[in-house]
């Protein structure tokens, strides 16, 4: 008897060093990447959670760098901060500061930091299209590294929705002509995942959606070993105008959306016809690009479609459902914008299995007039840049107002993290780094003090004159008054 309990005693033990023990190749090879002259010097180990939060730790051994995390993710975080706050060293989308130091500087005393957030979010349907169209494996290697090093582990991921889409209307019968009239041209991409266009900047080649599919499969790949979940296109009803003159369905006529742009039509859940094509679609997302899948996204009648007439509370119940019954236990994840979603919707779902994105947080409270989404799960975000201009804007000290405000206020139970939704990303640095790093304080920061560290880790040293500059900019740009 006394062997018996060992032995269950020892498979209890070897359950849960398995379940915390993480690899951190993808991290060792991020910094061989980005700074082989330190890559050297790094140790990586593994410690728990702290309540169920990320955590991570920083010492030094003698010539060594310790960096001790709960997973790859919370690793490529600590590097980073090291790399800011102890190298003087910043990777940017506007200029990178990694030129190798001399003598790698010493941490006086261990370091811990625990994110009070279960997700640090990253992108807008639009980055896809303003930002990322043309991207190849090289830009998106740089992406997810600098995503990880910035703490990014939720992240929206659509690339390669074109092959799943192809392979869902071959399978409903659809012509090659038809299905390349329906997929739109890679800079278009973003309005149509949201239902606003069809087929505009096409047709397509065969050689495009093959590549995006294989694009696709090395980009999941890479987000899995630095521990960033995708957000996938979920189903939730968009379907080609052309399929009425297929088959006899239930939709609603979109109309059109801003420009003239003819939307896809919306099949209605309650015909037979949306369990048969939902369930099609999630197949061929699995034959693409696995079961390992957790979050998808989808609006239905976003930015003003058609919904007069719908049940939207059943709508809502029957696409979580048959997202649910393709990926058990995943999430859907809508986005927090101008209506969006309404609140006949979010009656319909299930709560602990969704996600709201509150967008436009740097001019609006969301959250709070909509009672922190009729008490459902969000991340603050913001956009701070429309249409991909390059441009200087940012209120970044109500970024950390208001996250402290809704984290510690009546519907703070509901915030589960921070997030950067702008529409393009090769501008304005300075917010999106100050936005994801709230995503490791529990306390309100500081923008006066924050910046006098971005200017070090942004220019190498401190500077007396640049710094001047930049609190200027706090009281100017980076305050974004109101012009009346």
């Amino acid at each position: 008897m006394k062997v018996k309990n060992l032995a269950v005693l020892l498979i209890a033990v070897g359950c849960v060093f398995s379940s915390t023990a993480q690899s951190f190749e993808a991290v060792k090879e991020l910094a061989n990447r980005r700074v082989p002259w330190l890559a050297g010097k790094l140790v990586f180990s593994s410690i728990p959670k702290e309540d169920g939060k990320d955590v991570f730790e920083l010492s030094s051994d003698k010539s060594k760098i310790n960096i001790a995390a709960t997973d790859a993710n919370a690793a490529s975080s600590a590097l980073n901060w090291y790399l800011k706050y102890y190298c003087y060293r910043n990777m940017s989308h506007m200029g990178d500061n990694m030129a190798p130091l001399k003598k790698v500087p010493v941490i006086d005393r261990k370091i811990r930091i625990v994110s009070p957030y279960r997700f640090r979010y990253a992108l807008n349907y639009c980055t896809i299209s303003y930002t990322m169209s043309f991207y190849t494996w090289k830009e998106w290697e740089r992406e997810l590294d600098w995503m990880a090093l910035n703490g990014v582990n939720l992240m929206l991921a659509p690339v390669g929705v074109e092959a799943v889409w192809q392979n869902t209307m071959q399978r409903l019968g659809f012509t090659q002509k038809e299905i390349t009239d329906f997929i739109p041209g890679p800079a278009f991409s973003a309005w149509w995942l949201m239902g606003n266009l069809e087929g505009w900047g096409g047709p397509v080649s065969q050689n495009m959606i093959d590549q995006q599919a294989l694009l696709q499969q090395k980009i999941l790949k890479r987000m899995k070993g630095l521990g960033i979940e995708p957000v996938m296109q979920g189903f939730y009803g968009m379907v080609p105008t052309t399929l009425k003159n297929k088959e006899k369905v239930n939709i609603i006529n979109q109309g059109k959306w801003a420009g003239g742009f003819i939307r896809p039509d919306f099949l209605l859940p309650t015909d037979p016809s949306f369990e048969k094509i939902s369930g099609i679609y999630y197949e061929e997302m699995k034959k693409l690009y696995g079961n390992d899948l957790h979050f998808f996204g989808g609006d239905p009648f976003h930015e003003g479609g058609n919904s007069k007439g719908v049940d939207l509370t059943f709508c809502a119940k029957e696409i979580q459902k048959q997202m649910q019954n393709s990926f058990p236990a995943s999430t859907w994840v809508l986005q927090g914008w101008q209506e969006n979603p309404s609140d006949k919707l979010l009656a319909g779902l299930d709560k602990s299995k969704t996600l709201i994105i509150e967008l436009f947080g740097e001019n609006t409270a969301n959250w709070e007039t909509r009672k922190g989404y009729e008490e459902t799960p969000f991340v603050w975000s913001n956009v701070s840049n429309f249409g991909d201009k390059v441009s200087l804007y940012g209120k970044m000290q109500r970024f950390a107002d208001e996250v402290y405000r809704a984290k510690t206020g009546g519907y703070g139970a509901y915030l589960k993290g921070i997030g950067i939704i702008p529409e393009g990303l090769h501008n304005n640095s300075a917010p999106i780094d100050f936005m994801l790093e709230l995503g490791w304080h529990t306390d309100k920061v500081d923008t006066k003090e924050w910046i006098k560290n971005y200017v070090k880790y942004r220019y190498g040293k401190s500077n007396e004159t640049i710094l001047k500059a930049w609190q200027g900019c706090l009281e100017t740009i980076y305050s974004s008054p109101e012009i009346y």
